[in-house]
């Protein structure tokens, strides 16, 4: 899968609907090590009147989910928790990117490139979006997590 457009389901959103996903550049993954922080798909499905359009596998992971009356990106856990991401689906994209550009400072292994990349990303976030940096949301809890190495490879430590 390569982009939003191929997913099954795509042809059953609305005009509106399709452009937003389509303007917002959604990468197809954002892997940590052996963690996956967000896959896109597999398929574009209604999940408790949210558009679910991608999971992640790791312990922040779930169905993340696009909330179609606030714009706001929100991941649901299996046990049916919902944790709010950002306040769009191009926030979060851009969130995306700014962690798969740290990425080599999150997996390697020194605690003070853990440290610098969590500060990064809580003032860079925070800047784009104060929403998503508030505390125990989906960035401020993930960047935590990040400080105290949990996405280090473990076979460089």
């Amino acid at each position: 899968m390569s982009s939003v457009e191929e997913l099954d389901g795509w042809e059953s959103l609305s005009p509106q609907l399709r452009e937003r996903l389509a303007a917002a550049d959604l990468p197809e993954s954002l892997r940590l090590d052996e963690y996956d922080l967000f896959l896109l798909g597999p398929d574009l499905n209604s999940r408790d009147g949210m558009l679910r359009f991608g999971y992640g596998t790791d312990k922040w992971g779930g169905e993340f989910c696009l909330d179609p009356n606030t714009g706001a990106v929100q991941v649901v856990a299996d046990n049916q928790t919902r944790t709010f991401v950002n306040s769009s689906l191009e926030l979060y994209a851009r969130s995306l990117r700014l962690v798969a550009g740290l990425a080599p400072a999150i997996v390697g292994a020194d605690p003070d490139g853990w440290e610098d990349a969590k500060n990064e990303m809580q003032w860079v976030i925070a800047e784009w979006d104060a929403p998503a940096m508030t505390p125990d949301n989906y960035w401020d809890c993930l960047s935590w997590d990040i400080a105290t190495g949990n996405y280090a490879n473990q076979a460089d430590l």
